[in-house]
């Protein structure tokens, strides 16, 4: 992939919660849109998600559908909970059961509530699914596999 990078140091161009509340960051790209849409920006956000984040609260995607909002979520597919499992090791409670997430189909679940879905596989279908996201002027949901690992806490 080209190292253009994206930027993100304009004022109203990086949102995060302080807390990493698990979650927070599907409906969050849904409010900037709207929010951007009210001000008469045109941009389309990027959700940068995990698998296990993505479904909290998944339901909201269906608004973004519904109002064409410019989103792409792309998730990250590592089959588990891995910040759960981290904080679950960090507190010397290993093998905490339902942190593994097998069989959930995230294209299939997006295309359900009425957004473009993807699935990619290598590098460069990142790339080119990225891209057409961005000027697909709807929202579409590109997932990416990943390998598990753990996170540093």
């Amino acid at each position: 992939m080209r190292d253009e990078g994206v930027p993100t140091v304009r004022t109203g161009s990086f949102f995060a919660t302080a807390s990493g509340g698990i979650g927070w960051g599907t409906p969050a790209a849904i409010g900037v849109a709207l929010g951007d849409r009210d001000r008469g920006v045109e941009r389309p956000v990027v959700g940068l998600i995990g698998d296990g984040s993505f479904p909290y609260s998944v339901q909201v995607i269906w608004t973004a559908a519904q109002h064409d909002l410019p989103i792409v979520y792309v998730v990250m597919r590592n089959h588990e909970y891995a910040i759960l499992k981290s904080f679950a090791e960090l507190e010397e409670t290993p093998g905490v059961p339902g942190l593994d997430l097998p069989g959930i189909d995230i294209g299939s679940v997006a295309r359900g509530f009425g957004c473009r879905a993807v699935d990619v596989e290598t590098a460069e279908d990142l790339e080119r699914e990225f891209t057409t996201a961005l000027s697909a002027g709807t929202t579409t949901v590109i997932v990416v596999p990943t390998r598990p690992q753990e996170a540093l806490l």
